[in-house]
């Protein structure tokens, strides 16, 4: 009796050193997931918010009583669906639903009200995200995950300096909390200042160097600058399948502007629509697509995009105010160009020369090229062939293929001097594929007035099909 007594005391004793071995062992891999996962969302590139995406729903499934995974499952979700266009919402909630009450103070609730902010975002709400990220960044915490959902919903409010200061402050807070550096270097680009934002992200893609969001983004600081593309995607587009469209759309995109400033507009046109067609709901994407598109005279695509836009981001945003004031340009009116910040991006340049000419002529035109300076025409073709109008230009070259923007420069020169046959001729070769097409209409009909010519109904086909809004297009 005593031996039994003692082999169920010994294998009770056992089971129990057992059990306390294996789970000690459990703990010890949750700690480093968690560890991992944390790591993970501090990086905050788009592989790095998947693999913590994935860690966090393990640890769930695995831990479904542990909050600061599940808050942190639901701030990688939120994240890919407000900086990236992913569409997360569903795992969003379900982790944030693990989270349970977020009232207190405490790191799990911290973290999940700033995913709840970043979701709300994504969705359109940027009031109430707002509201809860700044409640979060009130909070008495030290962690930078409020002040970047913070940061992330002053810039789509059209707050760009507020927005800065707190993605400082989630900076000071954290150091190695990357994805706030990122997001700042962009609301430096659209704040206009690409110098900065070059330095930033140089120094983050050094340490990241996969990062392809840091990546696109020194792209555009060195578009803005003039200066060759470097960087791991400069050349080409990354073909991984499990790339997120905001990053596929965004780098098609640039490579569509870099096409149109070079004179090839039919590839340039190609991939701002395969850009726009595959552009997830991501406001500064979906206004940056739209800015493009204008500018290749898509203006009924390019308004669609802006009005996509508006749908989450504040109308007073520099990026989404001046993509829109180029769709009124584009259809033909002469009217003012936003104040405040100018984002560092060469199409805004353009844009600047397009309406200081519509409203106030070669003067203003002249004008607006001697601010934009020496080395923005350098890098445009179509800044110098606005400038060929300059009284000081000399002679206008033939253009080249018969490229619409040299030959709305040659109409207008040929108006101006009075040579109404000539400026028909070129003004008709201008009637379509580029931003000023509309004004090339208005010109080329009040040219065949003077000459007591009727156009072709076919000549405005194309202008039609892509600009329907045109004011200078004839009845049909």
């Amino acid at each position: 009796m005593r031996a039994a007594i003692f082999i169920l005391a010994f294998a009770a004793a056992a089971g129990g050193a057992v059990w306390l071995l294996v789970s000690r062992r459990s703990d010890a891999g949750a700690e480093r997931l968690l560890a991992d996962l944390t790591a993970d969302i501090e990086r905050g590139g788009v592989a790095d918010l998947g693999r913590a995406q994935a860690v966090g729903r393990r640890l769930a499934f695995s831990s479904p009583r542990d909050r600061d995974a599940a808050a942190r499952w639901a701030f990688a979700s939120a994240t890919l669906a407000a900086d990236y266009g992913v569409d997360t919402s569903r795992e969003t909630a379900d982790a944030l639903g693990r989270v349970g009450s977020t009232a207190s103070d405490d790191t799990a609730s911290v973290i999940a009200a700033a995913a709840r902010a970043l979701d709300l975002l994504h969705a359109g709400d940027r009031d109430a995200a707002g509201r809860l990220a700044a409640d979060g960044a009130g909070a008495a915490t030290e962690q930078p995950h409020p002040l970047y959902a913070l940061g992330r919903a002053r810039a789509r409010n059209g707050d760009l300096p507020g927005s800065a200061r707190a993605l400082e402050a989630a900076m000071i807070r954290a150091p190695a909390f990357a994805a706030a550096r990122t997001a700042w270097a962009e609301v430096k680009l659209d704040l206009g200042d690409a110098k900065t934002a070059r330095t930033t992200l140089q120094a983050l893609l050094g340490q990241s160097p996969r990062d392809v969001r840091a990546a696109l983004l020194l792209n555009e600081a060195e578009d803005a600058l003039g200066e060759p593309a470097t960087g791991p995607i400069a050349a080409n587009c990354p073909t991984e399948r499990w790339l997120p469209p905001s990053i596929l759309a965004s780098c098609t995109l640039a490579r569509a502007a870099r096409a149109r400033r070079d004179g090839a507009r039919l590839q340039a046109r190609a991939l701002a629509e395969t850009a726009a067609g595959i552009a997830p709901d991501e406001p500064r994407l979906l206004a940056r697509a739209g800015l493009v598109l204008c500018q290749l005279g898509a203006v009924d695509r390019g308004a669609k995009m802006v009005e996509r836009a508006r749908r989450f981001m504040a109308p007073g945003s520099p990026a989404l105010a001046w993509a829109a004031a180029a769709v009124p340009l584009g259809r033909g009116h002469a009217g003012t160009l936003p104040t405040g910040a100018r984002p560092a991006d060469p199409e805004v340049r353009l844009l600047v020369a397009r309406e200081s000419l519509a409203a106030g002529g070669v003067g203003a035109l002249s004008a607006a090229l001697d601010e934009l300076g020496a080395s923005a025409r350098a890098h445009d073709v179509d800044l110098v062939a606005l400038a060929g109008l300059r009284p000081d230009s000399g002679a206008v070259a033939r253009a080249a293929g018969d490229d619409p923007v040299r030959a709305y420069v040659e109409g207008l020169r040929a108006r101006l001097d009075g040579k109404l046959d000539v400026a028909a001729d070129r003004l008709r070769h201008a009637l379509a594929g580029h931003a000023d097409a509309c004004r090339a209409a208005g010109e080329y009909r009040a040219t065949l007035r003077a000459l007591k010519q009727k156009p072709e109904p076919s000549a405005f086909t194309a202008l039609r099909a892509e600009n329907s809004g045109c004011v200078n297009l004839p009845r049909p």
